[in-house]
């Protein structure tokens, strides 16, 4: 088994481990939903995502397997990575979450959610789409929006802008 095999099995099996991990916290261990929070939709949620997640990465690698395109998933000149670009990429990834939670403060959380996956797409898939960079964001932000505001219940602050 090469390498990149071995990392995401372990990736997904850490991300299945955290979701049952969270989901037998939840019905046996001492976790008790918060006053203002009417059930434990948002953690059950949460860890269904991760669930889900850990499925789909390994149904993708069966998939890869099967098909022998394993050896495509890493390229044929892969060296270890610089720890210097592992250091910058986790600096920009913790100053990218100060920033959104900044602007969360600021202007409001569907403002900034939409503000914040709009710079992703932009920043992270150079060939997307104007429109892609357009939709996206705001089906993000509506999914955020029906959750918190419909689903959960829970009234947003009032902020700069909504």
């Amino acid at each position: 088994m090469n390498r990149t095999m071995v990392k995401e099995l372990l990736s997904a099996a850490l991300v299945l481990a955290l979701g049952v991990a969270g989901l037998l916290h939840i019905q046996y261990g001492a976790w008790r939903p918060a006053p203002l929070v009417p059930s434990y939709i948002m953690p059950q949620t949460a860890y269904y995502f991760l669930i889900a997640s850990g499925v789909w990465l390994l149904a993708a690698l069966g998939f890869f397997t099967l098909k022998g395109r394993l050896k495509a998933l890493q390229p044929s000149d892969a060296k270890d990575q610089d720890l210097v670009g592992v250091g910058v990429a986790v600096a920009l990834m913790l100053g990218g979450a100060v920033v959104y939670f900044w602007l969360v403060l600021n202007l409001g959380l569907i403002v900034s959610t939409i503000a914040f996956n709009g710079l992703l797409i932009a920043v992270l898939a150079p060939n997307a789409t104007f429109k892609s960079i357009l939709i996206v964001p705001l089906l993000v932000g509506a999914a955020v929006w029906g959750l918190f505001v419909r689903m959960i219940g829970i009234t947003l602050p009032p902020t700069l802008l909504f």
